[in-house]
């Protein structure tokens, strides 16, 4: 009987028990419901208890972290035999032999220096109950994402509504658009390996507003967070402007005469998306959106095929255009920094790897992936449609073709999945900044987020040029966050530790995106002056 016992604890101590995780994971469901209101409150807590603004921001965009691939092992939790080894809220007492287990496991993945700090705090543990939280944090190699998982986040945070711009981009600037797009991927790639050395400078660098604070103090962690929460508004503001053209495009001639209100078509689709966008925002449990938005690269990869069958079956590739047109290298300069602009989400998707080490590979593959993408779309598309090409590629594809159908539905439905993960950081940060009782009440929740998506669509009717609008923002939001800010965080963290051709390779992106982000940003301006 007592070697039988003894073969149960091994197997349980190995292999995984099925039937507990389901349990754990119908638990975990119940909790999410949760998850909102009890982020909302402790981080109200921290603020007024002197925490730094805004303390939300890595909680709300740990959505677009998630461990999904394009298979559907995403639906199952992972396992392995440090995660087998340990079943939260269950009695442990294995006392010495399963410590001495647990640290066998652990050595077999994580480093000396790691293994060290993990020992250190299993010989604190008792051995009853469950594990320490601190030790938790520090298991996460078999709760966190792997390389192809974390590649799969970073392009579907990466590649989006910046795509259908693309050809647009060589009709403005010329074939020379290519070569520029290449050059801020490469400049955008080494800034968030300079990002990857500010994560491992500090243990308490979780977000992106944590490498400000760690860089320039508090005031650092404020301008940096208003810049990306201000980058996260602008992006729904592109995407009410983008279901409003598109929508109209597919279904045309519909508008509405209420007394003396008048809407065309695209302002009556953009408040109609703006609705149910909205509601989006009513959902607590943001994981339901996460794994919804997850398809963002598959709809990326559908208007890729769209655009190659218009090309071969019905358009044709014959288009041609000049090497260089000096006139709008400044348009492109802003489209391309929209396009490479994760840098926001890549903290989260740091912090959420299993293994922290192949961050830089997995950064370099998925700006590969990118630019690959975006050139097939650009290049395609200008071959299509040349100097005609519109700010979406979308808009100029013919209404008869069944596979531009196909691409306006996509490109219709994949906004949708994504607003509210865009638009509920800048909401519980604007609660972090209220009383407790306020922030905590649904009737605040409810008015506030009405009163964001109010203003999105606002915006979107005073500034209704989704290129120009694209332009804008990546001359200056998304350059800052992009290419400027890492580099000076990098400098100011690492200061004298830091090698010569990182200070040199710093500089140099800083000075070159510094030029870049006022060109673009006095072209986009201007533009949009032009316009009203």
């Amino acid at each position: 009987m007592a070697a039988d016992k003894g073969k149960e604890t091994d197997y349980y101590l190995i292999e995984d028990d099925e039937e507990d995780d389901d349990d754990v994971e119908a638990n975990d469901s119940d909790e999410d419901e949760n998850d909102d209101v009890s982020s909302r409150r402790s981080s109200s807590s921290q603020v007024s208890a002197g925490g730094q603004w805004p303390q939300s921001y890595k909680h709300t965009l740990d959505s677009y972290s998630i461990s999904a691939t394009p298979s559907l092992g995403f639906l199952r939790r992972p396992s392995g035999s440090v995660y087998s080894m340990y079943e939260p809220g269950l009695d442990s007492n294995y006392g010495e032999n399963f410590k001495s287990k647990l640290l066998t496991e652990c050595s077999k993945v994580y480093s000396k220096q790691d293994l060290d700090k993990i020992s250190r705090m299993i010989s604190t543990w008792s051995g009853r109950g469950s594990l320490p939280d601190q030790l938790i944090g520090e298991l996460p190699i078999t709760f966190g994402c792997s390389l192809t998982q974390t590649v799969f986040n970073s392009v579907n945070v990466m590649v989006g509504v910046g795509v259908l711009s693309m050809p647009n981009t060589i009709a403005q600037a010329g074939w020379v658009g290519m070569g520029v797009l290449l050059l801020f991927a490469a400049m955008c790639c080494y800034t968030a390996y300079l990002m990857k050395n500010c994560f491992e400078s500090k243990e308490t660098i979780e977000s992106y507003p944590d490498i400000g604070e760690a860089a320039f103090g508090k005031y650092g962690r404020l301008i940096i967070a208003i810049i990306l929460y201000t980058s996260l508004y602008a992006y729904c503001v592109e995407f009410i402007i983008l279901e409003g053209d598109n929508i109209a495009s597919l279904f045309p001639g519909v508008s509405l005469h209420l007394g003396g209100l008048n809407m065309d078509s695209i302002q009556f689709y953009a408040i109609v998306s703006a609705v149910i966008m909205g509601l989006t925002l009513l959902i607590k449990n943001a994981r339901v959106i996460s794994f919804l938005s997850a398809t963002g690269v598959v709809a990326t990869v559908m208007v890729i095929f769209c655009v190659f069958w218009l090309g071969t079956v019905n358009v044709g590739f014959h288009e041609s255009g000049p090497p260089v047109k000096f006139g709008g290298i400044a348009f492109a300069l802003g489209v391309y920094g929209f396009c490479f602009s994760g840098h926001c989400v890549f903290p989260n998707i740091y912090q959420s790897m299993a293994d922290k080490t192949k961050f830089t590979k997995a950064m370099i593959i998925c700006f590969v992936l990118c630019v690959l993408m975006y050139g097939i779309v650009a290049v395609m598309g200008f071959l299509m449609f040349g100097e005609q090409s519109l700010s979406q590629i979308t808009l100029n594809m013919p209404e008869d073709a069944l596979a531009s159908k196909v691409a306006l539905l996509t490109v219709i439905i994949n906004p949708f999945t994504k607003y509210a993960l865009l638009m509920n950081p800048l909401a519980s940060a604007i609660e972090e900044l209220l009383p407790a009782k306020v922030a905590n009440n649904y009737w605040c929740f409810i008015i506030l987020r009405v009163a964001l998506v109010s203003s999105s669509v606002c915006v979107a009717f005073a500034l209704p040029f989704f290129g120009l609008v694209m332009a804008l923002m990546g001359s200056v939001l998304c350059i800052l966050t992009s290419l400027i800010l890492p580099a000076l965080c990098f400098l100011r963290i690492k200061g004298s530790k830091a090698t010569t051709t990182q200070i040199g390779l710093s500089v140099s992106i800083t000075v070159v995106a510094t030029i870049c982000m006022i060109v673009g940003a006095y072209s986009s301006l201007a533009d949009i002056a032009n316009q009203l």
